[in-house]
């Protein structure tokens, strides 16, 4: 049953894995020019490459009973740990921000009031915006934390599979 559920997890975690690995990509000059955007973009480019990884790891090792080589199990791991980093800190702000709608009021107006007559929608509408999101996010990093725990469950439990690569 564990099982099902990783496997289920690993596919809704893909395609946001795929917009984070886009995002990477597109804002990697944007980082290197403002040096506060590298840790957040270090936490993306890391939930991409752990979710290929346990993809990887799914698809060729548990499925297809093929042998990985130690380099995978080690990707798997440093990657899972700053995954689970990055669903620790989406996962307390979500909370923070859904139990202190306040929070939300006040992201909105300064919204409205920085953007001025650009932004079309209202406060309000702007406001269930930021809650719709932080739910989904909220959701997300419950996913992945999960995946993350039953992801070094099966990495000992399959440990066979992970064998040191000749060189």
């Amino acid at each position: 049953m564990k099982l099902v559920i990783y496997r289920v997890f690993s596919f809704l975690l893909l395609p946001i894995a795929l917009i984070f690995t886009i995002s990477v990509m597109l804002f990697l000059r944007a980082a290197i020019a403002n040096p506060a955007m590298l840790f957040p973009l270090f936490l993306l480019s890391c939930i991409s490459i752990y979710t290929f990884a346990s993809l990887n790891f799914l698809i060729r090792g548990i499925d297809g009973k093929k042998l990985l080589g130690k380099s995978s199990k080690d990707w798997l791991k440093v990657n899972a740990i700053a995954s689970a980093v990055f669903a620790a800190l989406m996962i307390s702000q979500c909370i923070v921000l859904l139990f202190h709608p306040e929070i939300l009021q006040n992201i909105a107006a300064q919204a409205k009031e920085n953007a001025g007559e650009e932004l079309k929608m209202s406060p309000a509408t702007l406001q269930n915006y930021l809650r719709g999101t932080s739910y989904f996010f909220l959701m997300y990093a419950s996913i992945l934390l999960v995946h993350i725990i039953l992801g070094f469950q099966y990495l000992k439990e399959y440990s066979y599979l992970f064998r040191n690569e000749e060189k």
